[in-house]
């Protein structure tokens, strides 16, 4: 069917309802009817003529500007530039037709365009999430020269965005990241002095420098005690794999469990790669099993994020077993595997069986996230039956996973058990313990 793309105007619409007061004053006044008749001709007449007349000028010229990759969750500006191609003045009403997943300000927009003018009008979008946003056209309804009819111009105009995590805060913390900031930012780098896997370089001793440190030939030609410095080990391998279950649809204020997770991997990610380090991804419990090679140098970390910026989580349960499978056939290199998941006390079993069998080739590490809801729950005032039935379960269900998390901690299994606003920097803070301790 085929759509109607003409509409009445307001002034149409007042026109006809004026028309048709004046009907029913008729009916008592018959004296009138004859002069409302050759108004409702007149006006049937005038509006054909008019609907006529804007079918005549023809669409305008728009292009929209956006860029080609924006942030969750944070405003950014989309510019619309809108030229008239008629030989006469025009208004028209502007409407872009954006993507369902975003919050919009700004539209539509009316103008008042000159012969060949050219404006330009700003809108602000928002996405909601990630993934990839696709803008098909943009609607203008121009009016008619007296203002009786709006007609509809379906603009085909093509834009693809990639919606990324917001990694503000991330690029925060990386200005922040060198030898000397990383404990401001929370990230504690336990620098062992002197000592490490790889040689640095030489330079002369110093008061608790071990002796096993010295060079004694260097010494001897230099003629003053002459230390080695060694630096951790570089060029190591990082696995982070990501549980794309039902439970990382959590919500955590404006963010769920699985983007506090894409946020962690980012900083993660960086701090790495500044170390020498590569990092890749591996997903499981999701149709779609996603595996990321590792990539090396922080100029690819664009690389890493293209290959994740997509992903949500899905319907299905957990499948530890599955997911480390996966990986033992993708990543053969001994490495630094990290689960990001979300732990419930019937987990257990099929999380210790895949952790007993990535042991056997990688160094493991589980990262939980603890529910916020659920602390805030304990916390609540008991004052009614209701209330104390609930604090009673809240506490039944977080100690058994208290209790799992204790269970793979005795095992020997590093977790750990966090808030997912303290994911990143708890993850980032375990990489580099067990990097400087030489575990990796």
């Amino acid at each position: 069917m085929k759509k109607i793309k003409f509409k009445p105007a307001l002034r149409l619409m007042q026109l006809a309802v004026a028309l048709a007061l004046l009907g029913l004053i008729s009916s008592i006044w018959p004296e009138i009817e004859m002069f409302w008749f050759i108004s409702v001709m007149g006006l049937l007449l005038f509006s054909i003529f008019d609907l006529f007349q804007v079918y005549k000028i023809p669409a305008p010229i728009i292009e929209r500007t956006i860029s080609n990759s924006l942030p969750v969750g944070v405003m950014k500006e989309v510019r619309l530039n809108v030229k008239n191609s008629a030989n006469r003045n025009i208004i028209i009403d502007v409407y872009d037709h954006f993507p369902e997943q975003s919050e919009v300000k700004g539209l539509p927009r009316r103008l008042l365009l000159d012969v060949n003018e050219v404006a330009q009008l700003t809108y602000y979008l928002k996405p909601l999430k990630r993934g990839l946003f696709k803008f098909t056209q943009i609607e203008c309804l121009i009016l008619s020269p007296f203002s009786l009819w709006q007609y509809k111009h379906p603009l085909p105009v093509s834009n693809d965005v990639r919606v990324y995590p917001n990694y503000a805060p991330v690029i925060e913390y990386a200005l922040l990241a060198t030898e000397n900031h990383l404990s401001m930012m929370g990230i504690l780098k336990h620098r062992r002095r002197g000592q490490g896997m790889d040689f640095h370089q030489l330079r002369e001793f110093r008061d608790g420098d071990s002796i096993k440190q010295v060079d004694w030939k260097a010494s001897s030609r230099m003629r003053k005690m002459i230390a080695r410095e060694y630096q951790d080990e570089r060029d190591q391998q990082i696995i982070v794999m990501m549980d794309c279950g039902h439970r990382m649809l959590a919500q955590d204020g404006d963010l769920s469990h699985f983007d506090y997770s894409l946020n962690a991997l980012l900083l993660l990610s960086y701090v790495a790669l500044r170390q020498g380090d590569s990092i890749g991804v591996s997903t499981f419990s999701h149709d779609e099993h996603r595996w990321v090679k590792p990539v090396k140098g922080v100029a690819n970390i664009n690389s890493l994020l293209n290959g994740v910026f997509d992903l949500q989580p899905g319907s299905a349960a957990p499948d530890y077993s599955s997911g480390a499978r996966d990986l033992i056939m993708r990543q053969r290199k001994r490495s630094l595997v990290l689960i990001l998941t979300n732990l419930r006390d019937d987990d257990c079993d099929d999380l210790k069986a895949a952790v007993h069998l990535l042991k056997k080739y990688h160094k493991v590490v589980v990262a939980s996230l603890q529910e916020q809801a659920v602390v805030d729950r304990l916390e609540q005032p008991v004052v009614n039956l209701q209330d104390a039935l609930t604090v009673a379960s809240t506490h039944a269900y977080q100690s058994k996973r208290n209790l799992l998390v204790k269970q793979l901690r005795n095992s020997g299994i590093n977790t750990l058990d966090v808030l997912p606003q303290d994911l990143a920097l708890s993850l980032t803070n375990t990489y580099l313990d067990l990097k400087s301790s030489g575990q990796i």
